[in-house]
């Protein structure tokens, strides 16, 4: 698994900053040479790399990287026991297989070093699979020394999709990418093989300086007219001297300074993100070949704390630091990753101590560990059984704000014995004339998610600042779904000309949410955007409006699909790659190999439940109706509990007449999905088709009372109080639907 840190470093009291964003004109077709070749001129800092994770990110197994024991040792998990042990040089496991059968796998490569380290096992398909038993790296007296699994209490069985031999504990699209240097997944579908392949197994100079090779040609020479000696790119550039600001006491820029290049290049590991391309260069935009995740509330809190395995890049953009110029190498040395400093020595290298080391600022004592800074403003959070991350977000601790939403707060996470009122009243009275006095944006993005008429003016308040973190806009935008007024509308239209790619990526998903023949002309600009994450999320956009293409439209389409087709077909070690494939065949009209899709991808990838829902719809679209409901019968044999195949199913009973069949089978839906809204109301709807109107409007209020107000069942609640007569409840509800919704 990937398994990253967001990195940042500190110079001392007045230092200097370099920024990082210049990208050599013309630099030829660089290759890599090696670490081997590095550590003669920069001894140092190979000295420095050696002894860091990111020299031991992965490694071949021998005496000198395997940490864990493998003396004829066991570990029993659920009753089922493995068995670790080596034959000559080779490390072996003894475990479960795919099929249930206990079997012997020889273990060819150490991944990771510190806490835990983990261990790859070689498929004769290429395939490198990452074993569930974790070696805690750590001292023996902090619990370390020891076999765990990596999903501790929960039982994962062959099958699972996170049992150790399937798709989400593949080395080759999971990790392999953050722990090699010049990693090419070489996925050959014809063959269902992996042909994957890297030049180091580690994060080596190469893996963020860029292929050496320029570089070399360079040192013999010392041309000075040759960019960043002989690199493709450059991760030092102009200087920013930091002044004393005597009103905060604290270091501030001459001017701000952001350093792309240089976080881009660490987000590539360190960020949640998605890569779906091999084509990666240094020194071009991460959503090249990356698709980073949002803050949204799937992964993390809604106020954009770390919740899921959410790394650090995320997390740092939101901050002021990021804000203000600061980068990973402000706080952290590049090539050790430690800090530069310990303790808080390294907040007041910036901070002065005397307004904010002490119990002046923190309210307890000098020597406890409340006085830590990153104790209260970049809480831990322990991943992988025994690995402690720091959000880097780098916030105010805010127990007020975990009353109101729900969310962590540092304090309580120390005062585990204290109530979250106890913080609060407390946290409160110490600070509140330093709060910020206007609405904070995790204020802004709980009230866009209440659906509350507050909603659509906080969406339109994140928005219309710029201040705001570029990150939180995306997210707004990506989440924004039924809030589509004009004047959001009109905001979404500016993003499409951002020159931050990001923001441009997620207006085009927040377009997805109007009519499209609103937004076409728009969008179509953004098929011949540089950045190929964005050209290709323009290409889905417009995919359901291709038949009101022009021909010149179409032909421009095209070259983005078929660049899009390459990216999932390299994807078809998994369900997604031809999923997304057929999605966007059938939008073309090419539905036969839609079709062919489809069925490929429920045949290889059953527990894929998008694809037989999606297949289902292909079939009642052509009007083979009893093609339709097999599938959806396969489907429901492979998932009795789907929400979706239940809800599929109900409506194609309602259209052969059968209504008691399709109730009972959309109850069934909302059963196993009652916070679905489409569910609810379309069981709703039918149930009222029956004569049960007084349970239909009932279900509909439990709804809404339990979920909020939601457009769909706001239009239900209407609907229904009308036909009942019931004048003044539609009345309240309409009323409720414009104030929430603006419309």
């Amino acid at each position: 698994m990937k398994t990253v840190r967001v990195l940042l470093t500190l110079t001392g009291l007045l230092f200097v900053l370099y920024c990082c964003v210049r990208r050599s004109p013309a630099t030829g077709a660089l290759t890599y040479t090696g670490t081997d070749k590095c550590q003669s001129c920069h001894q140092r800092q190979f000295e420095l790399f050696r002894g860091s994770d990111h020299y031991h990110a992965m490694d071949t197994v021998s005496a000198e990287t395997v940490r864990g024991d493998f003396n004829n040792t066991s570990f029993i998990y659920h009753g089922d026991t493995a068995f670790f042990y080596k034959k000559g040089s080779q490390y072996c496991v003894r475990t479960t297989d795919s099929t249930g059968i206990k079997k012997e796998f020889i273990i060819r490569y150490t991944f990771g070093w510190n806490p835990l380290q983990q261990y790859l096992v070689p498929f004769e398909d290429g395939r490198l699979q990452v074993l569930p038993f974790c070696w805690d790296t750590r001292e023996k007296e902090k619990g370390g020394q020891r076999w765990f699994h990596l999903y501790g209490k929960e039982k994962i069985m062959p099958g699972d999709e996170l049992f150790w031999t399937g798709i989400n504990q593949n080395w080759n699209y999971m990790c392999a990418d953050c722990h090699t240097t010049d990693f090419k997944k070489n996925y050959i579908a014809a063959e269902d093989a992996f042909l994957s392949t890297w030049k180091e197994s580690r994060v080596s100079c190469e893996s963020c300086h860029g292929p050496a090779s320029g570089h070399m040609e360079w040192a013999e020479k010392k041309d000075t007219s040759v960019p960043f000696k002989g690199f493709a790119i450059s991760l030092a550039a102009k200087a920013v001297n930091w002044k004393p600001d005597p009103v905060r006491q604290t270091l501030q820029p001459d001017r701000i300074q952001l350093h792309d290049t240089l976080m881009e290049t660490c987000a590539r590991c360190h960020a949640r993100a998605t890569r779906f391309s091999d084509a990666y260069q240094h020194g071009q935009s991460l959503l090249q070949t990356h698709l980073p995740e949002n803050t949204g509330p799937l992964n993390y809190y809604i106020d954009g704390q770390i919740k899921e395995e959410d790394y650090e890049y995320g997390s740092f953009l939101q901050s002021k630091m990021y804000a203000k110029g600061v980068t990973c190498i402000t706080c952290h040395e590049p090539h050790s990753m430690k800090t530069r400093v310990t303790g808080n020595a390294l907040c007041t290298s910036c901070h002065q101590p005397a307004k904010y080391d002490g119990p002046q600022h923190s309210f307890h004592k000098t020597t406890g560990t409340g006085n830590q800074c990153v104790g209260c403003h970049m809480p831990v959070t322990t991943y992988m059984g025994v690995d402690d991350r720091w959000d880097h977000s780098i916030r105010i601790p805010r127990p007020d704000h975990s009353v109101l939403m729900g969310t962590p707060n540092a304090c309580n996470k120390c005062h585990t014995d204290k109530s979250l009122t106890w913080a609060a009243e407390h946290f409160t009275r110490w600070y509140k004339d330093k709060l910020p006095k206007e609405k904070t944006y995790p204020e802004l993005l709980y009230a866009i998610s209440r659906y509350v008429k507050e909603s659509e003016p906080s969406l339109y308040e994140i928005l219309q600042h710029k201040n705001y973190p570029a990150i939180i806009r995306a997210t707004a935008m990506e989440q924004s779904g039924y809030y589509t007024t004009s004047r959001v509308f009109a905001l979404i239209l500016e993003e499409l000309k951002s020159k931050d790619p990001l923001l441009r990526l997620n207006a085009l998903k927040a377009l997805r949410n109007y009519p499209p023949a609103n937004n076409r002309a728009h969008v179509l600009p953004l098929l011949a955007d540089k950045v190929a994450g964005v050209r290709q999320e323009a290409m889905m956009v417009l995919a359901p409006q291709y038949s009101q293409l022009n021909e010149s439209d179409r032909k421009l389409f095209s070259v983005v699909q078929e660049e899009y087709n390459a990216v999932q077909t390299q994807m078809s070690h998994r369900p997604e790659g031809y999923f997304n494939r057929a999605v966007i065949k059938n939008f073309t009209g090419a539905v036969q190999e839609a079709e062919h899709l489809y069925r490929l991808c429920v045949q290889l990838y059953p527990r894929f439940i998008p694809a037989w829902s999606n297949l289902a719809d292909l079939y009642r679209d052509q009007g083979r109706e009893e093609e339709a409901r097999q599938v959806i019968a396969e489907g429901l044999r492979e998932h009795p509990g789907s929400g979706y195949l239940h809800y599929s199913l109900g409506l194609w009973y309602i259209r052969k007449k059968d209504t008691g069949r399709g109730v009972d089978a959309l109850r069934k839906a909302v059963t196993a999905d009652p916070g679905n809204a489409q569910f609810t109301y379309g069981y709703a709807i039918a149930l009222f088709s029956t004569s049960r109107q007084a349970e239909a409007l009932k279900l509909l209020e439990q709804f809404q009372r339990r979920y909020g107000n939601q457009p769909l069942v706001l239009d239900g609640l209407i609907s229904i109080s009308r036909d009942l007569n019931l004048a003044e409840k539609a009345a309240r509800y309409e009323k409720l639907r414009r104030e929430v919704f603006g419309y």
